[in-house]
This record gives C-alpha cells, sequence and structure tokens, in this order.
C-alpha cells in the first residue's frame, strides 16, 4: 500500500517542484517536508491544511486529507484523482484526453530530472524520430522511458503506448504488438499484409510508441519495422529502450546510467535526487520501522558507490533491512554477486537477481566476445584502449560492441571501464578459465608495473602535471599489479617503479599508502629469500625499496626508522656497485642526516651524492644534492657570505628550470626566497614565492606549497608584521596536517610562536614551543628543537629572567645541530644578555651548561 509520504513526494514532483519551493509555498522547513516525505514524521493540523491548499485539494475532501496525513486514516479513504495539475496549456472544453496505455507507477522517480528533461526536449524536436534508451540491465531504461512518455501526453494527439517485448523471441511478433498496444485489431478477410495494415492505421496518427527491452531480438532480421513506420507514418516517434543500440539509420542514443552517488552521505545532507535518496525510501518501503540513523549513512553510501548507482542493484540492497544492518550488505555486497536478489512475485524474473540480469545479457554474446569481456575483469578502475589491447588482447571491433552492447562504458576522454557489478559476473566467468586467467593477471601486472616505471622521466619534467594525472587515473590498476607482484616474487618490477614512487606519493601526500606498500613487499622479499637474497636482482630490490620506504618514513617524521632502513639499503647496495640505486639512497639518507641535526654526515652524504651523479650523468639527482648543499640552513653558511650564497642558488634555480621539474623548481625558488630575506631583499623574496605557488598549485604538491606560505610567513616576520606572519603560517600548518608530516608541523609551529610571542601572548607562545619539544623527542628533529628552545629563551628574557635565558642561549649556539637561522637569533639574545651579567656570573652558567645534555634542557623545560 502507498505510503503518504511518497505519495506527497509524487505530487510534488508532477507539479515540478523542488523540496525547497514546496517547502516555501507550504510554510515549513526543508528538512521537516523531507522526513514527511520520507514517512519518518507527520505534518500537523496547521501544516496539512496548507498542503491541502498548495495540492488544490476539492473543500469537500479537505477534512479527510487532513486526517490521512495526520495518519487517522488510511490511505484508501484518499480517493483523490491519481495526478492533480491542471494542464493550463490545454484548453479543457475542447481537448480530448490522449489515448494511453502506461502502466500506473507506485512510486515517484527518484534522481533522473535531468534525464527527463533532456529526453522530453529531444522527442519534441522535430529530426528526433528514433531515441534509443541504452544501458545494462537494471539502469532503469524503462521507468526513465515510461516518465518521459508520461511528461509528452499532451503532444502526441493520438496517444502515448507502451509495446512490451521482453516475452516476445522473435521479430514477426513486432507488429502485432505494435497493433495490440494501440487497440488495432487486423482484418484477417484483408488481402492487405499486417504490416501494411498497421502503416495505413498509423500513417495519419500523431503517436509516441515506447518499445521495451528490444535487444534480444536485434541479433536476426525484421527489426527494420521500426524504420519502416517512420517512413511510413510520418507523424508517428518512437522511444525504444534496449541494452544495445538497434544499429539503424535516423536513430539518436541517449546512455542511461546509474544515479548519482553522493560525495558524502548525512542524515541533514543534501541525497535529494540520489541513489541515497532512492535506497532510503525502498528501505522505507521494505521495512516501515527503518530509519536510518547517522551511524548508516556511511555503510548506505558504500552501497551505492559498489553498486555505481544502478537503481535495481540499490533496490534488491534495500530489500534486506528487514533482515541486516546497512554495514552487513555492503559487506555481503562486496563477498557475492548472488546477495543481491528477492523473490518478489511481481517482478519479472529477470530482475530478481543481478545475476538474472547479467545471465540474460551473457547469453547474447558470442563466444568470443565472452571470452574478451572475462579478460577486461582484470582491470580495476577502467582502463585505455592500448591497456585492453596489451592485457587482454581486445580487438577495437570487439571492444566497439561491447560498448554497443551496455556492457563495456567509453568516457569523453577515450577511456573504458565495467561497472563492477558486471566486472564481477565476467570475473566468474573468467575464473573458471584458471590457465588463461593466470596468463592475463601476469600481463597485467607485468604491464601496468613497466607503465609506471617508465613514467618517471615525465614525471621528473616539464609534463609533471599530466603525468601525475594519469598516473592518479590508473591507481586502482597499479595496486592490484603491485598485489600481483608481491604474491608472485616479482620483485624486480616492483624494483623498477621506485624511482617513480618517490615522486608521485611524496607529490600526492599518500605517504601512509606508500608506507604500508613497501612495508608489504619487504616482508615478502624477506620471506621469501631471507634478510639478504642469494641473487642479486633481489638484493638490488631490497635495497631499493628500503631506501624508498625510508624517504616516506623521513616524511611521516619516522627518523630513526628512516635512518634504520637507510643504513641497511646503503650496506646492501654499496657492494652491489649499482650508482643509479646507490644515488637515491646516499641523497635521501643526506635528507635524513640533516633533519636529525647531524650536519657533517649530511654534507658528507650529499657530496657523495653529488659526484656520484654525474658519473652516470644522473642530471637530476645532481642538481638535488647541489641544492641540498645551498639549500635552507646550508650547511656552508657559516664559512660563506649569504651573497654568495644567493648567487648559488640563482644558478641552481636556472638549473631546475632546464631540467624542467616544476616541483623541485619550486623547491629551489622556495630556499632562495629564505636567502632573499637574509639579505633583505623581500621584494626579490616574495617574487620567487609567487612562481612557487603557483608552479605548486598546477601539480598539486601540498607540501611544497606549504613551504612557500612558510617563506611569505618569514617575509611577514622579518618586516615586523606579525599578525599577518600567523596567518600565513597557519595555512601552511593546515597543508602539513593534511599531509601529515609531523616535523615540518613543529617546525611551522616554533617558527609561528615567536611571531606569537612578538605580538604579546606569552602563555600561547610558552604552550607552543612546548608542544614542539615534545614532538621532538619521538620524531628525533633536534634541530627544530633547538629553534624552540632559542624562543623559550626570548621568552624569560622578556620575563626578566636574565640567567636562564643566557643558559638556554649559550647551550643552542653551542650545539651542532643548531641551523643558522637559529643561531643568528640567539645571538642577538646573547649579545643582550652578556650586558646584563658579569664575567664571572657568565663563565659560572657556561660551565654548568656544559654539564647538561639535551635530553635534560628538554625536560626541564617541559617540567
Amino acid at each position: 500500500m502507498e505510503l503518504f509520504g511518497e505519495w506527497l513526494q509524487g505530487q510534488r514532483k508532477q507539479r515540478r517542484l523542488t523540496r525547497e519551493e514546496f517547502a516555501k509555498r507550504v510554510g515549513c522547513s526543508v528538512s521537516a517536508l523531507q522526513k514527511i516525505e520520507y514517512g519518518e514524521r507527520r505534518p500537523s493540523a496547521q501544516i496539512a491544511e496548507l498542503m491541502a491548499n498548495c495540492l488544490e485539494i476539492p473543500p469537500e475532501k479537505r477534512e479527510i486529507f487532513i486526517r490521512v496525513a495526520r495518519g487517522e486514516l488510511g490511505m484508501e479513504r484518499l480517493s483523490l484523482p491519481s495526478n492533480l495539475v491542471a494542464q493550463s496549456n490545454i484548453s479543457t472544453a475542447s481537448a480530448t484526453v490522449p489515448r494511453i496505455n502506461l502502466p500506473a507507477i507506485p512510486t515517484p522517480l527518484i534522481g533522473r530530472q535531468r534525464e527527463v528533461s533532456e529526453l522530453t526536449n529531444l522527442l519534441r524536436d522535430p529530426q528526433c524520430r528514433l531515441l534509443t534508451l541504452v544501458g545494462t540491465g537494471g539502469i532503469g531504461k524503462t521507468r526513465l522511458a515510461i516518465e518521459t512518455a508520461s511528461q509528452l501526453q499532451e503532444a502526441f494527439a493520438d496517444g502515448v503506448f507502451l509495446v512490451p517485448l521482453a516475452s516476445v523471441n522473435s521479430t514477426q511478433f513486432i507488429a502485432p504488438m505494435i497493433a495490440d498496444a494501440l487497440g488495432f485489431t487486423f482484418q484477417s478477410a484483408s488481402r492487405v499484409d499486417l504490416k501494411t495494415q498497421l502503416f495505413n492505421y498509423l500513417r495519419e496518427k500523431q503517436t509516441l510508441l515506447l518499445t521495451d527491452n528490444l535487444e534480444h531480438l536485434l541479433s536476426a532480421t525484421g527489426v527494420e519495422i521500426l524504420s519502416e513506420v517512420l517512413t511510413n507514418a510520418p507523424q508517428v516517434k518512437l522511444l525504444v529502450t534496449s541494452r544495445e543500440s538497434l544499429g539503424l539509420q535516423g536513430e539518436w542514443i541517449f546512455e542511461v546510467h546509474g544515479l548519482p552517488v553522493p560525495e558524502n552521505a548525512q542524515a541533514d545532507g543534501i541525497i535529494q535526487n540520489t541513489s541515497v535518496e532512492l535506497f532510503l525510501q525502498r528501505a522505507r518501503r521494505a521495512h516501515v520501522e527503518f530509519n536510518a540513523t547517522p551511524e548508516d549513512f556511511p555503510a548506505i553510501l558504500r552501497i551505492c558507490h559498489l553498486v555505481d548507482g544502478m537503481p535495481l542493484a540499490i533496490e534488491l540492497a534495500a530489500a534486506w533491512v528487514r533482515t541486516l544492518t546497512c554495514t552487513e550488505i555492503a559487506n555481503e555486497i562486496e563477498r557475492s554477486l548472488d546477495f543481491l536478489s528477492i523473490p518478489a512475485r511481481d517482478i519479472p524474473a529477470r530482475h530478481r537477481s543481478m545475476r538474472a540480469v547479467f545471465d540474460h545479457s551473457w547469453k547474447l554474446l558470442a563466444e568470443e566476445e565472452k571470452q574478451i569481456l572475462g579478460r577486461l575483469s582484470v582491470f580495476r578502475g577502467g582502463f585505455t584502449r592500448e591497456g585492453a589491447e596489451q592485457v587482454g588482447e581486445a580487438t577495437l571491433t570487439v571492444l566497439a560492441t561491447l560498448v554497443t552492447k551496455s556492457l563495456l562504458r567509453r568516457n569523453n576522454t577515450g577511456r573504458y571501464d565495467l561497472h563492477e557489478l558486471i566486472r564481477q559476473f565476467a570475473a566468474e566467468y573468467f575464473s573458471q578459465q584458471s590457465q588463461d586467467q593466470s596468463a592475463i593477471q601476469s600481463y597485467h601486472g607485468s604491464y601496468y608495473l613497466t607503465y609506471f616505471a617508465q613514467a618517471d622521466t615525465r614525471i621528473r619534467s616539464t609534463a609533471q602535471r599530466e603525468a601525475l594525472a594519469e598516473l592518479t587515473i590508473e591507481m586502482d590498476n597499479f595496486r592490484i599489479a603491485w598485489a600481483w607482484a608481491v604474491a608472485h616474487n616479482e620483485f624486480g618490477l616492483i624494483e623498477r617503479t621506485m624511482r617513480m614512487a618517490v615522486m608521485f606519493f611524496d607529490t600526492l601526500g599518500w605517504l601512509q599508502e606508500g608506507l604500508d606498500l613497501l612495508g608489504g613487499a619487504i616482508r615478502a622479499l624477506e620471506a621469501a629469500y631471507g634478510q639478504l637474497p642469494p641473487d642479486r636482482e633481489n638484493q638490488i630490490a631490497l635495497g631499493h625499496i628500503l631506501s624508498t620506504r625510508g624517504v616516506f618514513a623521513a616524511r611521516a617524521g619516522q627518523l630513526e626508522q628512516a635512518q634504520g632502513m637507510f643504513e641497511r639499503s646503503i650496506e646492501i647496495l654499496r657492494p652491489l656497485n649499482e650508482p643509479r640505486v646507490l644515488v637515491e639512497a646516499t641523497s635521501f639518507f643526506g635528507n635524513v642526516m640533516e633533519f636529525m641535526g647531524n650536519h657533517a654526515k649530511a654534507m658528507e652524504l650529499y657530496t657523495e651524492g653529488l659526484e656520484m651523479a654525474k658519473s652516470v650523468g644522473d642530471r637530476w639527482f645532481a642538481g638535488f644534492c647541489h641544492l641540498c648543499l645551498f639549500g635552507e640552513g646550508s650547511l656552508r653558511q657559516p664559512t660563506t657570505q649569504p651573497k654568495n650564497v644567493h648567487e648559488e642558488l640563482r644558478d641552481i634555480v636556472a638549473e631546475w628550470r632546464l631540467i624542467g621539474d616544476p616541483r623541485i623548481t619550486s623547491v629551489a625558488l622556495n630556499n632562495l626566497s629564505l636567502n632573499a630575506v637574509r639579505l633583505e631583499r623581500y621584494d626579490e623574496a616574495r617574487a620567487a614565492l609567487e612562481e612557487s605557488i603557483s608552479l605548486n598549485t598546477s601539480i598539486g604538491d601540498r607540501w611544497i606549497l606549504g613551504f612557500a606560505y612558510r617563506g611569505l610567513g618569514r617575509i611577514a616576520q622579518a618586516q615586523g608584521e606579525h599578525a599577518q606572519a600567523v596567518e600565513m603560517f597557519h595555512k601552511c600548518l593546515a597543508m602539513f596536517a593534511e599531509v601529515g608530516t609531523r616535523q615540518d608541523e613543529t617546525r611551522i609551529l616554533s617558527e609561528m610562536c615567536h611571531s606569537v610571542l612578538a605580538l604579546g601572548d606569552e602563555v600561547e607562545a610558552e604552550r607552543g614551543w612546548q608542544e614542539v619539544l615534545r614532538v621532538t623527542a619521538e620524531t628525533q628533529s633536534t634541530f627544530v628543537a633547538l629553534d624552540a628552545i632559542s624562543g623559550i629563551a626570548a621568552l624569560k628574557a622578556k620575563q626578566g629572567n636574565i640567567e636562564q635565558s643566557f643558559e638556554l642561549a649559550f647551550f643552542v649556539l653551542n650545539h651542532p645541530a643548531a641551523v643558522q637561522d637559529t643561531k643568528d637569533r640567539v645571538a642577538r639574545l646573547r649579545f643582550e644578555q652578556e650586558a646584563q651579567l658579569t664575567p664571572a656570573r657568565i663563565a659560572t652558567i657556561q660551565a654548568q651548561v656544559t654539564q647538561k645534555t639535551f635530553e635534560t634542557i628538554v625536560d626541564d623545560l617541559l617540567a
């Protein structure tokens, strides 16, 4: 039995009113109207009265309407016309009601307003006389076609008629089925054949024929009768539903896809006209007491994603709410296609389960088409034509046929993909051919790992943005290929992707996924061969994977773990004399040593990396090491004038522009800007940062973009504009929080606290620096902790505690891990303090400091 909320929703949609528009007319909130339509609440008597006014309920029916709305009477008492919408453009005195045989649909159509509008406009176009809705089974073609046809009744004076062809097994019955729908009786005594009789009847008719479920008749001759109808009856139009196009001249093709799946779904979110709204409606019909809780919505959204918005699959899933939770329903869909089935008696057998839907399509395929579709099921997230040819041995002809039959989709970029439920169905078929399946999985794994490995050159060039986009699209295939390689000990293929992986995962900020993938590969490699594989190829693989994972661990603030990975990597790689891999491990290990405050070791590694890169002609790593040697906190600054460093940095920026990697060019520009600030060349610093921001905005690297905003904060800070500096530092912190680089967050927090203190908030500044000390104790970012200690020294001086301030300043100045910026700041502070202390007291404090360790100083400050 129809529910009042559903009836009300249908009446609103017949009037083509959005929920917001109807709520405004009634005088209630949108959320209240939504709950009424979903059956979650009943309207008050006053709201029901206002609804009656909006719906133009006759006065004699008002009281009954209000009582039905309030739940005091059953829906059967609401004996109102099914359609209360007045046809204002048709004269009721002269117009006759068009004939129609469209079935009454008990529920309103959800999420198809745009398609209905497009289809009605097409069918009003005089040029469009044969319009075919194509799409996979269960996608909602018939329901959409019926809704469209019902909207066009006034446009066809002689009627709108449904011609159901699902049960017809021969094209010779198409003409009799059309005649039956029209109510036309053939004259058996006539000498004129049946087709001609039908054409003669239709010749002057202004009619729309909705021929439904035609795909199973397309393999035989005789479907041309539809073209003949149009030729002989110039005012007739055909609206056709089929799983594949008809291949007739004059055919207009409209592809039907799943309902929209919102990015997120919440109880108070925008779910109207989406797949989530359909699920909620069907769930409430299946179980009237069902009321989705906030905890249910993520699972409902997952269900809609799993079935890609397919209406039939959503209805089948929603039918289980009486038995299972929404999370359980989603889990069952992932486990088995057979879960999506119901025993409803009033649903055609071919629609009672998704397996039945796909069986119907499968039987219409040639053997070669079945074979290719099975092979294509190995892909995830779509594929290119080249991928289909290389992996699945699919010809363009077969691909086109599968697209035509709505089993394969091709988007505007030329990329193909399978609906996930179709992919599951085809994969089950393919799994029965174990030998072929094993070979195709091998082709797929090799193809994608090689594809990603070969992208390294492009990802470090001016084509970086395009390369990142292409690789991101293929990530689902990469994950499947990676899992296959790990399972089959194909570590050589994995090793070739390492150089690409550093740039790709680091640029996109996917540090945790990178750590997880590489960790799994290391465990599998060691399980297969032990701590040191016996053969050279797998030793190189282990060393390379370790160093790459070390990069991600360092970015995530796990510096001690990263140090261990690099040390083990270099220990494995050095005896192998493999400079193409060793140069990576050496150069990136220099980064870790710099972060941990071991400047001497970092300089040694950068220098070694530079020489190694030059010897093998590796321009990228030569430029990288050169940048590191003259970058921020340059290890050579104590003996090199900032002006000389600045000229060197300008040369490095020019060098990276020639190399063409926009990401590292941005790093060089960031470093150039910081040195410009030291030289008080603020305009040059801003220009460098603006270019850096532009480059990084185009490629989407949040990490380096964060450092550019940090540079703007440093400029503001140097010019005494501390409020603006704090604003820039906060932007930077937000980006680092997204990426998950903890040591960089603490670094920026420490720098920001200098401006917070300058603005007079001593409590907040001290709290921030103490947080820095707590985190750096875990991440081992010693140079960041020293900057925080320098800040606390300034705070103590401001509070009048000169001796403790001097003690901290002296400690920082004499610590080998302190960077030049920190030393410059503390040197100024120490000069001020010495003027307030006696030489004897200074000597005493210095002697006391030399007895303290770094840990002791930190513990005292945190206490």
